[in-house]
């Protein structure tokens, strides 16, 4: 009989079976906060108030606000994820389980620059609490530039070559006695910029009666062709706003066009070669000759034929573009070179771009 109960503690032991006798496996560690999560519970997230309105505000004056709320239940209760609707309000959260009956608070710290008018963001709570497992607060603000710009961006737009053109720009601010002392450009081949009176004139959304400053800003008739981005740079006599930045922006055409005017590879296999066909035509229906097209800063190894679709008359001409990617890269990245016969439109750049099917490997 002592054989068999031996025998049965042993098989149970093996098994993993309890038998009287046999040593217990270890409990088990406590469960984590993330793991408790969020399970519903009989705790209750009550808020003094789930909004604030900060008024009218500067864009350069950061605003905070606290809500105080309490578990009203009779659980714990367990906050877990915290977000908000943009990088510019941040949730702080002093910690996450609170005790029946105790009081917590949420800290929202909102910043408004680059924010214009009415803003209004969120932050959101995620409870255990089975009444309302999402809380949401909301602030807002009506957010007024301390330096207003009018137009917001200065866009040329698409302009012919020689042609050149102008934009008036206002930079006002809130000081009685506001102007812009200096200005300059990145480009000054390309845009030039001039200082003009200071006066008083209604600006911004808000149509307010503030000191600007008139700004000239020429895009030069001998501007080479092609997409330009400059900054434009403005010292004031606000010591809350010493520089300003803004961006202008210009497309001058030549005769010569692209078509399509980037080329898109798409998406290409691992391994596997590619080709694609575009068009470079004279606008004019003026005949011109290509004489060499090369590839810079490419992950791919690339070669071009290109003929004109009419020999005796060559006001168009078709381009094949063949290559492989290179087998490390996830995307093909370059720019073209296209020499011609053009005066001032001697090298046309073009650039071109696809992605790498990953899991491709050559042959399968």
């Amino acid at each position: 009989m002592s054989r068999r109960i031996h025998a049965m503690v042993l098989a149970g032991l093996l098994t993993g079976v309890s038998t009287i006798g046999a040593a217990l496996p270890p409990p088990l560690p406590p469960l984590t906060e993330s793991e408790v999560a969020l399970k519903p519970a009989a705790s209750r997230f009550t808020v003094d108030r789930a909004e604030h309105d900060f008024g009218t505000i500067l864009d350069n004056e950061p605003k905070e606000v606290v809500f105080h709320f309490t578990n009203t239940g009779v659980e714990p209760l367990i906050i877990g994820e915290v977000k908000s609707t943009c990088g510019c309000t941040v949730p702080e959260l002093v910690k996450k389980i609170y005790q029946p009956g105790e009081q917590g608070e949420v800290i929202v710290r909102y910043n408004p620059h680059g924010k214009r008018g009415n803003d209004a963001r969120s932050v959101t709570l995620e409870t255990n609490d089975s009444t309302q497992p999402s809380v949401k607060l909301n602030i807002k603000a009506h957010v007024k530039q301390l330096v207003v710009f009018e137009p917001t961006l200065l866009q040329f737009g698409q302009v012919d070559k020689g042609k050149g053109k102008t934009m008036e720009f206002y930079v006002a601010g809130r000081t009685e006695d506001f102007q812009v002392t200096l200005a300059t450009t990145t480009m000054p081949d390309v845009f030039t910029v001039e200082l003009g009176q200071t006066e008083v004139r209604e600006i911004g959304i808000d149509k307010e009666q503030l000191r600007a400053t008139r700004l000239i800003i020429k895009l030069r008739e001998d501007a080479p062709v092609g997409m330009h981005t400059a900054e434009l740079t403005m010292r004031t006599n606000d010591g809350r706003a010493p520089v300003e930045r803004t961006q202008v922006l210009s497309q001058v055409l030549g005769d010569i066009q692209v078509t399509p005017p980037r080329i898109s590879l798409g998406r290409i296999e691992r391994g596997q070669s590619f080709t694609r066909e575009f068009r470079v035509q004279s606008r004019s229906g003026q005949p011109f000759h290509i004489s060499q097209i090369e590839a810079r800063d490419t992950t791919a190894d690339v070669s071009f034929e290109f003929m004109p679709e009419d020999a005796k008359n060559p006001t168009s001409w078709k381009v094949v573009m063949s290559g492989r990617a290179h087998p490390q890269e996830r995307r093909i990245l370059g720019q073209l070179l296209i020499r011609t016969d053009v005066r001032s439109e001697e090298t046309i750049e073009v650039r071109y771009n696809g992605f790498i099917n990953v899991g491709t490997e050559p042959g399968n």
